[in-house]
């Protein structure tokens, strides 16, 4: 159950809508506790957890998750609770808690309380837990560390720290890389080529719009890179990969073959550099035509899987795996919407296809 708001502005009203909400289920979000069970590690696993998830949660003692039940709490508890809570998350908690979280006592009508705990996410990086807190320990430097998962605390394991500390740094460069199909009725907006002369822009568009050898409305597999980190990213080389189900891995089928032209639409010659600014984003348009070629070269088994990796000198970045049939069934759904063609029988096209898989 997904709740945004303050725990400092929760009133009885608010644990009413709880106790009536059918969702009301333990989650990523929220933790119920029918009391403190005396356990300070157990309790700073769980506010650790909830500060390495991406939106922070809600710890509720006095209540009862199964069936749900708004218990409550004595006021002495509520107390040894608050006392509890500001010595756990000063020991062993590296680093401290940033911004720190946030108590409130909501009063019953049976004379006892149920004490909400709001903890806040990270803002970058991860927090960790000192196996010792005495510095001259041999275990002052073993660390562990425990994110949400589905309703309860997990433990990481240590390459999937790396990735926490990645995903949550603003400075880490990342590039979206997705993949489409489409065809070509307009100049494009990448802004890349905002950059480039409008002489320059005009040749690369006409030049393969009207290819002799692709026909009319050609359409094209569309490779497109947003950056979307805060700092440039220098792009050196594109590829499109294909899977092969006899080798179970991914092979390079471009620029691999030489079938395929070595000018793409919208592109600059890959020995100049492709600076991507902030937001700025960049397209690669390969006729599906010559797509389809090199495949049928590579002799690849249904059902043709593939995706995108683009190169920088910042490290590997890749696109999410598509199945090609899926990929031309979405282009044909956008003809549709543009078109005013029969949805229904698109959707029952559709339906019949995925059932013959």
């Amino acid at each position: 159950m997904k709740i945004n708001k303050p725990i400092m502005a929760w009133t009885i009203d608010n644990l009413e809508i709880l106790r009536d909400d059918p969702y009301n289920l333990e989650d990523m979000n929220i933790e119920y506790k029918e009391q403190y069970n005396g356990d300070p590690d157990e309790l700073r696993k769980n506010i650790v957890s909830f500060a390495n998830s991406e939106t922070g949660g809600y710890i509720l003692f006095g209540i009862r998750d199964d069936p749900f039940e708004l218990i409550g709490i004595s006021r002495k508890e509520v107390d040894k609770i608050k006392t509890t809570i500001d010595s756990v998350i000063n020991t062993k908690i590296d680093p401290h808690l940033d911004p720190p979280l946030i108590t409130n006592s909501i009063y019953l009508p049976s004379a006892l309380y149920i004490l909400g705990v709001q903890i806040f996410p990270k803002k970058k990086g991860v927090y960790a837990i000192r196996e010792s807190n005495n510095p001259n320990n041999h275990y002052f430097r073993s660390y562990s560390f425990w994110i949400r998962s589905d309703g309860c605390k997990r433990q990481l394991q240590m390459e999937e720290v790396n990735s926490y500390i990645i995903k949550t740094d603003p400075f880490k460069k990342k590039l979206e890389v997705t993949v489409e199909i489409d065809n070509i009725n307009k100049t494009p907006t990448y802004s890349y080529f905002n950059r480039m002369s409008t002489e320059e822009s005009s040749q690369s568009y006409k030049s393969c719009k009207f290819h002799p050898d692709l026909g009319e409305r050609p359409k094209y597999l569309i490779i497109k890179g947003v950056n979307n980190s805060i700092r440039p990213i220098s792009i050196e080389q594109r590829y499109i990969l294909l899977y092969d189900h006899q080798d179970e891995d991914w092979v390079v089928i471009y620029p691999k073959f030489t079938l395929f032209d070595p000018m793409t639409i919208f592109n600059t010659p890959m020995d100049t550099e492709i600076l991507l600014k902030d937001s700025e984003s960049i397209a690669w348009h390969y006729p599906l035509k010559w797509l389809k070629e090199g495949i049928k070269k590579h002799k690849s088994l249904f059902p043709i899987r593939i995706k995108a990796w683009i190169h920088t000198k910042d490290g590997m970045f890749y696109s999410k795996e598509r199945d090609l049939e899926d990929l031309e069934s979405d282009f044909k759904f956008k003809e549709v919407l543009l078109t005013g063609k029969d949805l229904e029988q698109h959707f029952k096209d559709y339906i019949e296809r995925k059932e013959k898989k």
